[in-house]
């Protein structure tokens, strides 16, 4: 999958900050919550071939107490009960089976996100989530977790299961 220059440019600032800190320089997961939801904004990054292994919609947290309200832009918020997303620099934690079926527990490494193991922000999939992009429809919102479809779930596991230390880094 081809992407532009500005996911280059973030692909290398990121895999200097997995270097530094220890993590995976192989593999990392990059979400821009500045795009609309309904495109691809979900990367999984290849640092070795310097390329997208794959690339998807994702949700983002809708701010409400509903369930499945649409959101198309993101809003950003580290504070319990927000229901919004928090950014900065997450560690990919434990595998788990869950309610939402196959699902990973995110370790905030920025003061910006270090609430999500608290707030129980994970990455799962869900299957109101699409894999394929639906502009300008805006994706189902969660609760401040990024949700993938089952399918693109079942992908980014199994890419995730040949690694450890992997970094999700989210940015606006």
């Amino acid at each position: 999958m081809r992407l532009g220059k500005a996911w280059r440019r973030k692909a290398d600032a990121l895999r200097e900050y997995c270097r530094a800190g220890g993590y995976d320089d192989s593999v990392a997961i990059m979400i821009d919550y500045s795009r609309h939801s309904g495109r691809r904004r979900f990367v999984v990054w290849d640092f070795v071939a310097g390329r997208a292994l794959c690339a998807y919609p994702v949700s983002h947290g809708s701010g409400s107490d509903k369930p499945r309200r649409r959101s198309a832009y993101a809003r950003f918020s580290n504070a319990d009960g927000s229901h919004l997303s928090p950014l900065g620099h997450a560690l990919i934690a434990e595998r788990y089976t869950g309610s939402y079926g196959i699902a990973y527990r995110l370790d905030g490494l920025d003061t910006t996100n270090d609430m999500m193991r608290r707030r129980c922000i994970v990455l799962h999939g869900w299957p109101h989530t699409s894999s394929r992009p639906i502009w300008p429809l805006p994706t189902v919102g969660s609760w401040g977790c990024p949700v993938l479809s089952d399918d693109a779930m079942r992908r980014v596991d199994a890419i995730l299961q040949s690694h450890s230390n992997v970094i999700l880094y989210s940015f606006a």
